[in-house]
């Protein structure tokens, strides 16, 4: 195949699955084109292009992932033995016919020196460098090439590791996190593609291992499937999965939704349910993909400090080496090179406390958990049903530990942990949230209402219950979230082993969590029937109107900033104030 043919072919719909075997065969079908390419190069410039000079692809053609309109990210390697005059020839031939193309191109000519100084000096070049692969010419200059490059590497991977985290922080900031936005960008977003990449150079480094589990190379191909679906939609480079296009690109992946139509977008759009369903594959994707970055950063920098640290002198008795004391967080828990880990002994078969005794462990002590003790966790004997007391009192107390419980609802989650404990959830893990106001998907929004709960006094484990379970009627297809998700609660609160006086509280919260601001925004407030309205809803029962109201900010809060105006805040305690007024409260 021509370079001239090769726009055309790389748009062409595919036969078949998509997938790895879908980009293998477009990375075939460049080869063979630059290949051709080079072939007619070494005849217009009558150069010998077989010994010391070779094209190399780096970036996603490096690493045959590219999708229907990738860069050509091409590098002309040469020993030196070239003359400057030759290789302008070399390089008119091989660049102008790319150009007259519709391909974008990226290209360079470098010696192997230049190849080392420019990764040396330029981070995001040394990361796409790590990829150099020979595609035609000789093979041996881009294997020394790659030598070189991969060598230097890992020597200044300790020095460059800072510059690289920063990189990945400063584009967070820019480009928010994949697995929350409604118009997410594949590939700089958090979590998205360029941090895949990230993780691969963060393991070439020898710094650290692989990611822990199976997961992120699935995490990553999947991402790179919706890249696809997107390119053939929209027939142009781009990675902003945007609305317009995510019917479509659903369509592609095969994702069948329901069958309905909701308008849930802030522009009164309509959004079938197969979008959604692409949106949520995106945000499981992208949350494995930032936590297999989070353990490798984590790792790696571990392996810094150590280098840095000397280790302490083993303890010995008797000439004998013992083994190193580690701190106990909890029964069967220690903690060892900052996570917690599960002690010698510990079965999780036969211990179906574990995890939760781990999860308030974990935030409390700020720690993480090791991803041997996450895979542990999902393999732990399942909790008696209802819920033993002790079972109950250890999910309040990781419920009451603010927002250091977040990144561990984070990981149990991804662990499979979580679903155990609550089935219901499976139903809203990373569901859309189509509205302006909100921010997160709607299980992460669960868990940021929780971590938000005003702290006054002693925390009222009814309020964290209903803040958790205050959304979980938001499923595919429910139009009233609020009822649904109320005997949703139910369900899962008797499960819970919550005593009954209790679970009614909480089933009443989760049904009305959003009074306040719908009455307090909507009706007059000077009227008394609008007052009694509320006061019934509330059973006459101040307690009952005082979580309520704390529902009502930690649920606006954790929705966004846009969501808690002072216009809202002041009319929410309007109405509270003159509620209980009306029931004679102090």
């Amino acid at each position: 195949m021509s370079v001239r043919d090769l726009h055309r072919a790389r748009l062409a719909e595919p036969t078949g699955a998509g997938g790895p075997a879908y980009r293998r065969r477009l990375a075939d079908l460049t080869d063979a084109a630059l290949r051709e390419l080079w072939d007619d190069a070494a005849e217009a410039t009558g150069l010998d292009l077989t010994s010391g000079v070779a094209l190399t692809a780096v970036g996603s053609l490096g690493r045959r992932d590219g999708g229907p309109t990738s860069d050509l990210d091409l590098l002309l390697v040469h020993d030196g033995g070239l003359a400057d005059v030759d290789l302008s020839g070399l390089s008119e031939a091989l660049w102008y016919p790319v150009w007259n193309t519709r391909i974008r191109l990226d290209h360079s000519v470098r010696t192997l020196e230049e190849c080392r100084s420019v990764a040396s000096a330029d981070l995001p070049a040394a990361v796409g460098l790590l990829h150099l692969r020979t595609v035609a010419g000789d093979p041996r200059v881009g294997e020394r090439a790659t030598t070189a490059v991969l060598a230097d590497w890992r020597a200044g991977a300790r020095r460059r590791l800072e510059d690289l985290l920063a990189s990945v922080t400063e584009r967070a900031e820019r480009f928010g996190e994949a697995a929350y936005l409604i118009e997410p960008d594949l590939k700089e977003a958090r979590g998205g593609l360029r941090d895949a990449v990230v993780v691969r150079a963060l393991v070439a480094s020898w710094l650290t291992d692989r990611p822990h589990g199976g997961g992120f190379d699935q995490a990553y191909r999947h991402l790179l499937d919706v890249r696809d679906a997107l390119a053939l939609t929209t027939g142009r480079a781009t990675n902003a999965l945007r609305l317009a296009e995510q019917d479509e690109v659903a369509r592609r992946l095969g994702f069948a939704g329901e069958g309905a139509v909701v308008d849930r977008t802030p522009a009164g759009a309509d959004v079938s349910d197969a979008a959604d369903d692409l949106l949520a594959s995106v945000a499981g994707a992208a949350r494995v993909v930032s936590a297999a970055l989070d353990e490798t950063v984590r790792r790696a920098s571990q392996a810094n400090r150590s280098r840095r640290t000397p280790a302490p002198r083993p303890r010995t008795v008797r000439g004998r080496i013992l083994p190193p004391r580690l701190p106990e967080v909890a029964d069967g828990l220690l903690r060892h090179e900052g996570e917690i880990v599960l002690a010698a002994g510990a079965e999780p078969a036969a211990d179906p406390l574990l995890g939760l005794r781990a999860a308030a462990a974990a935030a409390r002590s700020d720690v993480p958990l090791s991803p041997s003790m996450l895979d542990s966790l999902a393999r732990a004997a399942a909790i008696p049903e209802p819920w033993p007391g002790p079972a109950l009192e250890l999910l309040l107390e990781l419920l009451a530990s603010g927002p250091a419980q977040v990144p561990v609802w984070e990981a149990l989650d991804l662990a499979g942990v979580v679903t155990t404990w609550i089935p219901e959830w499976s139903a809203v893990r990373n569901r859309p949230q189509r509205n302006v106001l909100h921010r997160f998907t709607v299980d992460r929004h669960l868990v940021e209402t929780v971590a938000g709960v005003p702290a006054t006094g002693e925390p009222d484990h009814r309020l964290l219950l209903a803040a958790l379970l205050h959304d979980i009627g938001k499923t595919p297809g429910t139009l009233r979230h609020a009822e649904t998700g109320a005997q949703i609660a139910g369900t899962v609160l008797d499960r819970l082993g919550v005593p009954p006086a209790d679970r009614d509280v909480v089933v009443l919260l989760v049904r009305h969590h959003l009074l306040l601001p719908a009455v307090a925004t909507t009706q007059d407030l000077e009227d008394p029937a609008v007052v009694d309205e509320v006061a019934v809803a509330v059973e006459r029962r101040g307690d009952v109107l005082t979580m309520l109201r704390r529902l009502t900010e930690a649920d606006a809060r954790a929705a966004g900033p846009q969501a808690w105006t002072s216009w809202r805040a002041r009319l929410v305690s309007t109405l509270t104030e003159r509620v209980r007024a009306a029931l004679a409260l102090p």
